[in-house]
């Protein structure tokens, strides 16, 4: 691989491991939008043009907090 893809595809893996982290701390969604809006540069390259950011992290917020229901 190149190394400007291995840069990318290091930069996914350091998003989803903050919001890993971060997700448990947040008590409603738009907490956790907010604090992940600082590293969405991390994984905007990864969107299609049809999906916003604030979809990625309602899919992550749902699925991480459906392991609790």
């Amino acid at each position: 691989m190149s190394k400007t893809k291995n840069w990318l595809m290091d930069q996914e893996e350091e998003f989803y491991d903050i919001a890993n982290k971060t997700i448990g701390e947040c008590e409603h969604l738009g907490e956790f939008v907010a604090k992940m809006q600082h590293h969405a540069d991390k994984i905007e390259w990864t969107l299609d043009v049809h999906e916003r950011f604030e979809d990625l992290c309602s899919d992550l917020w749902g699925e991480y907090w459906s392991k609790y229901l």
